[in-house]
């Protein structure tokens, strides 16, 4: 079993705005794609008011923002995105939970609720704005990523889960960029949860 980093684009209102003060609907968002397309009555759920009412609402919001379920990201390669976004990782410092590098892997916010994921996470979440500043930042990673990338230096850093494969980590990078900016384009948060 692995920690997997899962992103999911999803407006404010009034999805997350509900979360924020209810740590029921918050842990519920990060199955978020699940709320929003499976048959609640062929799962264990089927009788749980919250869960029928949050896949209404989660229903009703993707029907308004088409392509929504498919602004997601997941992957298991988070810390080496990390490893390549973040100097002060590289330099094994602490980290910096202001930091650009730092918000684009983990998030920005936890909920005021104090919702956690399944594995005891807590949840966080990117406004718009930040998200734009974000896809810049990664952005103007990309082209000095190719140059760090070293996966000796990363072996002895720790970062998670090797090995890691340059082009992929390299593609993942612009995955990131890119579920940033259309978030922030699109006026969306970005749901981030480690799991």
């Amino acid at each position: 079993m692995g920690i997997d980093a899962d992103y999911q684009a999803i407006p404010y209102q009034p999805l997350l705005e509900r979360a924020l003060h209810d740590k029921d609907v918050a842990e519920m968002l990060q199955f978020f794609r699940r709320l929003g397309t499976d048959d609640l009555s062929k799962t264990p759920h089927e009788h749980d008011p919250i869960w029928l009412q949050l896949s209404l609402d989660v229903r009703q919001v993707v029907s308004q923002r088409p392509g929504l379920l498919e602004r997601t990201l997941g992957t298991r390669a988070w810390d080496a995105v990390y490893w390549l976004l973040s100097p002060d990782r590289r330099e094994e410092a602490e980290r910096n939970p202001t930091g650009l590098a730092e918000i684009a892997v983990f998030g920005a916010e936890p909920f005021p609720c104090g919702a956690v994921t399944t594995q005891g996470f807590p949840l966080q979440f990117v406004r718009p704005t930040t998200a734009g500043a974000v896809a810049d930042y990664v952005e103007s990673m990309l082209d000095s990523a190719r140059d760090v990338f070293d996966p000796e230096a990363m072996a002895a850093s720790g970062v998670y889960k090797s090995p890691w494969d340059r082009d992929y980590v390299l593609k993942l990078l612009t995955e990131y960029a890119q579920l940033y900016r259309i978030a922030a384009d699109l006026d969306e948060c970005v749901l981030v949860a480690l799991d």
